[in-house]
């Protein structure tokens, strides 16, 4: 097996100087850079990265747990946090849990912690209390952390629920819509479960419906039952379209649903904006190019794996005991409001025209 000793023998340099390229440490010159790194490519050197691991402590590999990859929120979180890590010469493995909490759980118990760093998780039904029983003392950070405040083990980055939902009601009353759905809500059933995902869901509408009030719109029947899916606004958008459509605006608590109920409305006859004007929240990428395009809160994903990657170093810096002695934190991202054809309308520049809005 070829070592680091020979890679330093063929390049002509000693073995510090060959690991520091091959780690790519800007202490070490350009020309001996390239010099090593072609010496390793041509013996096919591959690093062994448990050897490393023991020598420094750390292996600079993470692991991301997400519900689902499927859901482009979901993999633009993970896509933006791949993205920071590589850039810092780290690497990221991500897993899926499918909205399941044992597997989650086993997910975790499973993490070596001589080849992982760190575990970024964003979990629907496990507290963080539950989490630690797994992690033990493995850097946690978790991504809209809903636990109660005796089960919040771990800092957490959230999502900008409270100003997003006021900035998007804002626009659209801005924009002349008074009688306003909020779509996306949970029956009684649905809302006794108490997990995490209940209550993030819970979180998101109630802000929306303080925001409908805050700006003196009318509030009642203002709740719309519906999942957080595609399939779940198509089915809704029929629905409201068969009563009459009492609505001239439809607040949706995330851009899946909000790009199911364009479908189904456009399945309907119903136009959008000029019948009823539609707003997602998230910001995922195909909202840019749909027909029309979606307006939308669109979260700072890249400033999300950013402080999350800063955080979760901060916790590496610390020892076991001082990590789970710490109050966690909870950190809210920024977002963007922007403001696209669902709800502006579309010109003569794109192909359509949309009427005034009196």
């Amino acid at each position: 097996m070829v070592t680091l000793k020979d890679v330093a023998r063929k390049a002509g340099v000693s073995m510090s100087t060959a690991s520091a390229a091959i780690r790519g440490k800007d202490i070490v010159k350009p020309d001996t850079t390239q010099r090593v790194l072609e010496a390793a490519n041509t013996l096919n050197y591959r690093i062994n990265l448990s050897a490393r691991a023991l020598r420094s402590g750390k292996s600079d590999i993470f692991t991301m747990i997400v519900p689902d990859l499927e859901n482009q929120y979901y993999a633009k979180m993970a896509n933006a946090m791949s993205n920071v890590l590589t850039a810092d010469k780290k690497r990221l493995v991500v897993q899926v849990s499918m909205y399941d909490s044992q597997r989650e759980l086993d997910q975790i118990r499973q993490i070596d912690p001589s080849t992982c760093d760190g575990l970024f998780i964003c979990s629907t039904h496990n507290s963080g209390k539950d989490i630690r029983s797994a992690a033990g003392d493995l850097p946690v950070l978790m991504f809209d952390d809903m636990s109660t405040d005796p089960e919040a083990c771990y800092d957490s980055i959230e999502t900008p629920s409270q100003t997003g939902m006021y900035a998007a009601i804002k626009h659209l009353a801005e924009r002349g819509r008074k009688t306003i759905g909020i779509v996306g809500t949970l029956g009684k059933s649905a809302e006794a479960e108490h997990s995490l995902s209940v209550t993030l869901r819970q979180t998101r509408y109630a802000y929306a419906y303080q925001a409908l009030g805050a700006y003196g719109l009318n509030t009642a029947n203002a709740y719309i039952q519906s999942d957080w899916s595609v399939e779940a606004g198509i089915e809704v958008a029929h629905k409201l379209a068969a009563s009459g459509m009492q609505y001239d605006a439809l607040c949706c608590m995330n851009d899946e649903l909000a790009l199911g109920v364009m479908r189904g409305l456009a399945e309907c006859g119903v136009n959008v904006p000029d019948d009823v004007a539609v707003i997602g929240f998230d910001g995922v990428g195909c909202g840019s190019y749909t027909t029309p395009t979606l307006s939308t809160i669109a979260v700072d994903f890249d400033g999300m794996a950013q402080t999350a990657a800063t955080m979760m170093q901060q916790q590496i810096e610390q020892d076991a005991t001082e990590r789970n002695n710490s109050i966690p934190k909870r950190i809210i991202v920024g977002f963007q409001l922007l403001k696209r054809e669902s709800t502006m309308g579309r010109t003569a520049t794109t192909g359509f025209t949309t009427k005034t809005r009196t």
